[in-house]
């Protein structure tokens, strides 16, 4: 199996780091499948340096159609924090611009406030929500954190926009119109946006990519 650092989507390239996650979400494209669309992500072997992924990224620089790349694969991204800054530092210094798709469990993750080592790194951060509380959130991602992980979520979105990150929550909308609004109302109260995405089986639709 090809271990697939970076792939592209619609033009787009996006970043994959590890497997590794805390989270076990009902929605996971995980649960479906061992990539999205035609790429395989499971990684038999994770890159050990930033050199690894950037030789992947330069490989199929010359096929972008865009000049955003995003850090999502298999797992979580800030599973490989020192990779994925290092691989962030060189793309911002080449011009691109970054987006970081992260559970939010990166404080956690790692044991210290992760947000300010990412600042001038990521330009935009879309941290998953899942739902308006900590039992609510502890039902859909089984989260190894318990509930802990729901207020470290909402904590590392404060204080990813508090260090000028372009931040914005995502809800999957099979949680339901009801928990949708009481997310929403949350979202309102953090002055932070939500996104609600449409649950996609492979997490991939109308050339949107992930």
């Amino acid at each position: 199996m090809a271990n697939n650092y970076v792939y592209t989507l619609d033009g787009k390239a996006y970043i994959n780091l590890t497997n590794k996650c805390g989270n076990a979400c009902s929605f996971c494209i995980r649960n479906t499948g061992d990539g999205v669309k035609d790429v395989a992500l499971w990684l038999e072997r994770e890159p050990q340096s930033a050199d690894e992924v950037l030789t992947a990224f330069d490989k199929i620089a010359p096929t972008l159609k865009s000049d955003e790349v995003v850090f999502c694969g298999f797992g979580e991204p800030t599973e490989a924090l020192e990779i994925l800054k290092a691989v962030a530092r060189r793309l911002k210094a080449s011009g691109y611009k970054t987006r970081l798709n992260t559970n939010g469990l990166g404080n956690l993750v790692n044991g210290k406030n992760i947000a300010a080592e990412l600042k001038g790194l990521i330009d935009v951060a879309s941290v998953s929500l899942n739902n308006y509380n900590a039992q609510k959130y502890l039902e859909i991602t089984s989260s190894v954190y318990g509930l802990r992980a729901f207020p470290a979520v909402v904590e590392f979105a404060e204080q990813c926009k508090a260090q000028g990150i372009d931040t914005v929550f995502t809800v999957v909308d099979t949680i339901g119109a009801q928990d949708i609004a009481r997310c929403r109302e949350l979202c309102e109260s953090l002055s932070i946006p939500l996104r609600v995405r449409e649950y996609v089986a492979d997490n991939y639709k109308n050339e949107q990519g992930v």
